[in-house]
Order: C-alpha cells, then structure tokens, then sequence
C-alpha cells in the first residue's frame, strides 16, 4: 500500500508540472518567457532584458439613474428591483413594475442603510447605496476593553 501511494503522489506531481506548464505557454505564448523579456548572448556574458507593462489606470463609469418610487416602470426599476433581490431584500420577481412591494423593500433598504427619508422614493442617495461595492460600504468596529 505504501508503494502505491508513493508511485501515485510521484504521478500527482508530474501531472500537475505538465498542467502548469500548458498554462503558463497558453498564457504567454511564445518562446516560454513572457512578452518583454529578451536573451541575448555575446561571447561569455548573458544579458537578460525585462519589459514590464503596468495596468492602465481603471476608470469607472457612473450611470445616472432616475428617481423612481411606486408606480414607475421600465428597466431602471428592474435593475432596482434585481438589486435589493442579491442583497436580500425579497420583492419578488424583478418584473419593471415598482409596486407597493417593491416599495416596502425599498423602505427597509433605507431604514438599514440610515438614509433619510426612508420613503421609498428611490433617488441619489438609495441608487448609491444600492450599487455601492460591498467591501467598500462595509464598517468594522472594534472595541478594546480597558
């Protein structure tokens, strides 16, 4: 039994070496280095050039949404109404109608969110809120005992 475990685990590695390597050639195809380096020779030295390409600056496009409330319609109040669904707020089947459901989660929402006037009226300040990244609307706080 122990032989075979040590003939498999030998298998494991080799597979996982020649998986590793399919991906790093599918993601930089070429003569296995990544694009910017060069290798030149001359005589007994080597000389190894590395290019490194940083990122473009990630620019954000902010979409304006209309204040909506109860009895609006149309794709804004769907995407309203997918919205306060992922976040758990439950109105039902993202329809485009904004209903007095949709209305009674939309005051929860802002009820939690500490936005004034919970009202159901949904402008600025609950769009924001609403599509906020998670991470950054999350607080943490600590209290240290004396």
């Amino acid at each position: 039994m122990e032989q075979w475990f040590q003939n498999t685990r030998g298998l494991v590695i080799i597979v996982l070496a020649v998986i590793t390597g399919a991906v790093l050639l599918a993601i930089e195809p070429g003569d296995g280095f990544p694009s910017g380096t060069s290798i030149s020779s001359g005589g007994d030295t080597e000389t190894v050039t590395t290019v490194t390409t940083l990122p473009s600056a990630t620019t954000t496009t902010v979409v304006a949404h209309p204040t909506i409330q109860e009895g609006s319609t149309g794709a804004d109040v769907t995407v309203l109404q997918q919205r306060l669904n992922a976040l758990g707020y439950e109105v039902g089947a993202a329809d485009g109608t904004f209903g007095p459901g949709t209305k009674e989660e939309v005051i929860n929402f802002q009820t939690d969110k500490g936005i004034t006037p919970a009202d159901g009226v949904v402008s600025a300040a609950t769009w924001n809120a609403l599509l906020a990244n998670p991470s950054s609307t999350a607080a943490t706080t600590t209290t240290a005992a004396k």
